[in-house]
């Protein structure tokens, strides 16, 4: 099998499977963060394999697919603002050498991705369920809950860097046999 026929397979293996996890994420009702993080996680084998360039690519597929075909938007939007790029952002984050400047960077991108995003769901075009449940909340609860946000972030990245871990030593060649 010719290299990008190897290329063009993997990212369509892997494209329908985190575009499967976000279908099915918005039919279930408690899903809105976990099917986009589950999702982003598909993109690593490419972006491992391919280069981020192909991740990318894929992210961007699959940002067009679930904002078309999910029915959750908040959901698809969590995963176009941060959830499906970060995995390919964290491998060029990681390469930062301080650890204490490479936190602080993760954090800031984190929080402008998804500060941005609700900004847009609450202001810009309203989504009426998200914008009822926010004016429910009071103040306290809302700082709460970005703190909780923040803590899960940190929990979440640490997961991918083991994740990324099992794939390159367990599973890559499993999955890429006969690539070389």
């Amino acid at each position: 099998m010719k290299s990008s026929t190897r290329t063009v397979a993997t990212c369509g293996v892997m494209g329908a499977l985190s575009a499967a996890i976000m279908f099915i994420g918005g039919i279930l009702p408690l899903a809105t963060y976990t099917a986009p993080a589950i999702s982003g996680i598909f993109l690593l084998p490419v972006a491992l394999e391919l280069g981020l360039r192909s991740g990318f690519m894929m992210y961007a597929v699959v940002s067009l697919l679930s904002l078309f075909v999910v029915a959750d938007k908040e959901m698809a939007l969590t995963f176009i603002f941060f959830l499906g790029f970060y995995p390919l952002l964290k491998q060029i984050f990681d390469k930062i050498d301080k650890k204490t400047l490479r936190i602080v960077i993760k954090l800031v991108v984190f929080n402008v991705c998804i500060f941005s995003m609700y900004s847009l769901i609450l202001y810009v075009f309203p989504i009426g369920i998200v914008v009822n449940e926010f004016a429910e909340y009071a103040p306290w609860f809302l700082i709460l809950l970005v703190v909780l946000a923040n803590i899960t972030f940190v929990i979440y990245d640490m997961a991918l860097t083991r994740i990324t871990w099992l794939y390159l030593k367990k599973y890559r060649s499993r999955i890429m046999k006969g690539r070389r």
